[in-house]
């Protein structure tokens, strides 16, 4: 017991740093949060799959109970994961507590392999605890609630620590591995993948200069990464890039309360930003904390200093990496501060981040980065001794000052009922996040000057259908978030609306037989004329060229990674 205990000791003290800034999490009911839909998409999610849908797209109560394609574009995948465990048994609340855990574990746990890769486990694991308690990860999980935006920053350093492995190993293995971490993160969380590839990007090059000789080898085998790592999203990229114009979320997610413009960080809030559970707010005035953390500003200064004594020693080699990284450190600063305007005004497609200071992330990972570089730059040069002891008094700080950040403002003693209430996510929860219903739907000012759907709560369905004219009766024989079929008795020539947005891929069919349908109204509903003598309606959300492709691309490359995986197996075993 000793000796595993010895020999795996770093991934013991991995595990405490994780458990003590999520600790929260174990209290029972939840938290109050700004993005509060966490528990309601997964609960969405539920009930598509308990309708047979899959993948997911279409959601039935979000959209003002109108329905909308929410997963056509809003990545799945921490909601899959939450779904995974409530299979298992667990509420919705504890399902999505369990995610955010799993996400604190990875994070640190990731962030160990790669800087133990380039500067020892000592190293590692302080890189692990500067990630772990950075003080943007407390806003995001405890703050804002950003379930997708906080597992997709496990899969940051698991993509340059699995981009290491391949260099030094040249493996197809290691090339299918970072496919695979590429491609959760646009599954978790697509504007992370935006503000993460140039820095990736830049790593790449980097690399690529320092194995110069194997170039067309290496070309060959990030070649494949990419390709598995498209073809893992391709299901939910394509169509949700190409999809993207029948929303309103170019109006809604770039423009007005939203706009980049009013969201810059002041450059004092890097350094002592008071801590708060407000919203984002223009000009320093945010009730939201922007720190990028004491002890990590430290240790990047520090590493500043042990590049001078290198570059006076003439020992380039040592810190070309470290340098790298402290430029991306600097850059992902810049880029959060009004300074870097001139890039976002330029580059248009930063708009749709919203909020420069998602670039903190950046700032986390690579100060993190840092924090290793230094701790093994001073036992290299100092000793083990020294090095032990600054390591437990860092260590100590780094978690006490901020360790107050990690807890919800309070706790609600809530069930799964609080959120999964189908009355509040058709008005309350569908009033706050509406940016996925189709573009024409009928739109007004709110008192705050910004764009609401002209609707009110009187409005909102209670039945899947309305008679709009004729002499009809109905029966409901089936009504799942992407399939309606209805028993139709109609005396005469008649009109019926379905309580449904319309959108690309909904087909509508009368006695087996396909026939257009009408959504030349306010809301854009599904309108059909039913002639008389009619018996069955059916309207069924299918694929559209963009879901089928997408679909099609993600089939094919999974295929082959079994197959490649079987063969492997088949071999291991044969020897």
């Amino acid at each position: 017991m000793l000796r595993l205990i010895k020999n795996n000791w770093s991934f013991i003290v991995v595990l405490v740093i994780c458990f003590w800034a999520a600790k929260s999490l174990l209290a029972p009911g939840f938290f109050p949060i700004h993005d509060d839909e966490q528990i309601t998409r997964v609960f969405e999610l539920d009930s598509a799959l308990s309708d047979g849908q899959f993948p997911v797209r279409w959601v039935s109560h979000l959209g003002f109970g109108y329905g909308y394609p929410l997963f056509n574009f809003y990545p799945p995948f921490s909601y899959y994961s939450a779904e995974a465990f409530h299979l298992f048994g667990f509420s919705f609340i504890d399902s999505t507590k369990l995610v955010f855990f799993l996400a604190f574990l990875l994070s640190s746990f990731f962030m160990y392999l790669w800087v133990k890769e380039h500067f020892g486990k000592w190293a590692g694991v302080f890189a692990a605890l500067l990630y772990t308690y950075a003080p943007f990860h407390a806003v995001e999980i405890y703050v804002r609630g950003s379930l997708p935006s906080f597992v997709a920053y496990a899969f940051l350093p698991a993509v340059f620590w699995s981009t290491d492995r391949l260099f030094k190993t040249k493996k197809i293995s290691h090339a299918i591995t970072l496919g695979f971490f590429i491609a959760l993160i646009p599954l978790s969380h697509i504007l992370i993948l935006l503000i993460f590839l140039p820095f990736f990007v830049t790593y790449l090059i980097y690399l690529v200069l320092e194995y110069k000789k194997e170039f067309k080898n290496m070309i060959s085998l990030l070649s494949l990464s990419l390709l598995v790592a498209f073809g893992l999203s391709a299901f939910f990229l394509v169509p949700s890039i190409l999809e993207k114009g029948y929303t309103m979320v170019d109006k809604i997610n770039t423009g007005e309360l939203y706009s980049y413009k009013l969201h810059f960080v002041c450059i004092k809030e890097f350094f002592n930003s008071t801590w708060g559970y407000g919203g984002s707010l223009p000009y320093c005035m945010s009730g939201l904390s922007f720190e990028i953390g004491k002890v990590h500003l430290l240790f990047a200064f520090a590493a500043s200093l042990f590049f001078i004594y290198s570059l006076m020693k003439k020992k380039i080699s040592r810190i070309k990496l470290p340098l790298l990284a402290f430029f991306m450190f600097l850059f992902s600063i810049y880029m959060v501060n009004s300074h870097s305007a001139w890039i976002w005004d330029r580059v248009k497609i930063l708009s749709y981040l919203q909020f420069p200071w998602r670039f903190l992330t950046m700032t986390a990972l690579f100060s993190s980065f840092l924090g290793g570089f230094v701790i093994y730059s001073i036992q290299k040069y100092f000793g083990k001794t020294l090095t032990l002891v600054l390591l437990l008094v860092f260590s100590s700080a780094a978690v006490f000052i901020v360790i107050s950040y990690f807890k919800p403002q309070s706790n609600l003693n809530v069930g799964d009922s609080y959120y999964t209430n189908l009355d509040d996510i058709k008005w309350r929860v569908s009033k706050a996040s509406f940016e996925f219903v189709p573009k024409g739907v009928a739109t007004k000012l709110s008192d705050i000057k910004t764009t609401q759907v002209d609707i009110d709560k009187k409005d909102i369905p209670d039945s899947p259908y309305k008679i709009l004219r004729g002499d009809l009766k109905i029966k409901v024989i089936d009504n799942k978030s992407h399939f309606k079929q209805l028993a139709v008795n109609s005396k005469t020539d008649s009109q019926l609306m379905l309580n449904t947005f319309s959108f690309p891929g909904w087909k509508t069919a009368i006695d087996g037989k396909d026939v257009k349908y009408r959504d030349d109204n306010k809301l854009k509903l599904i309108v059909v004329d039913v002639p008389r003598g009619a018996h069955i309606l059916t309207a069924s959300f299918t694929n559209t060229l963009p879901r089928t492709i997408g679909n099609a691309i993600s089939l094919v490359v999974v295929f082959n990674l079994v197959g490649f995986g079987l063969l492997k197996l088949w071999k291991k075993l044969k020897n």
